[in-house]
């Protein structure tokens, strides 16, 4: 990346990135004279290999049963653990050499699903795909969604602690105006 501030984007960028101009770092830069364009690390490695493995297997033919559930559950698990543990506690995200890699196993199990469904409409492995890559998609997001409300809580608990009472507050004010009221018990 150039050390230029990010600009805002356009359909066009969004469409190659999908990040704000916040989040440009997950991206590979490519300068084309004066303008940049910013690819989705996880995406370069994803689309690619989804296309490879869908035009390779339609030359073999359908797959004995194990290797489907292998394509299908296995090889998105790199990208989504990556995705997932940098989502649910709020760490950085992965280099980008890392996001690329785990995005091709991510793409030969989405392009062995669209293989699969050429020949076995909605097969019980394919569901199973869907169910496994929603279902942790959600349960990511409810950590996260967690993560962030227990932390939020413990910095408004924290805040509070931090208040003073009534009374200090008056003795404060009134010890900054330079009077020194009596207390009255």
């Amino acid at each position: 990346m150039s050390g230029d501030p990010p600009q805002p984007q356009g359909f066009f960028g969004l469409l190659l990135s999908h990040h704000p101009a916040s989040k440009l770092h997950l991206c590979y830069e490519i300068r084309i004279g004066k303008r940049s364009l910013h690819f989705c690390a996880r995406c370069l490695g994803l689309l690619p290999a989804m296309f490879l493995t869908l035009f390779l297997a339609r030359l073999g033919g359908p797959w004995p049963e194990w290797l489907v559930w292998v394509m299908l559950l296995l090889m998105p698990l790199p990208a989504l653990v990556d995705w997932g543990t940098a989502t649910a506690s709020g760490r950085p995200e992965r280099a980008n050499w890392v996001r690329l890699t785990t995005g091709i196993g991510l793409g030969v199990g989405l392009g062995a699903s669209l293989f699969i469904n050429s020949y076995a409409l909605l097969s019980t492995p394919v569901k199973a795909q869907f169910v496994f890559l929603v279902g942790s998609v959600w349960v990511v997001w409810l950590v996260s969604y967690l993560r962030r409300s227990i932390l939020r809580s413990k910095r408004q608990t924290a805040r509070r602690r931090k208040r003073m009472s009534l009374e200090e507050y008056m003795l404060q004010d009134n010890a900054d105006q330079g009077s020194h009221p009596e207390r009255i018990d």
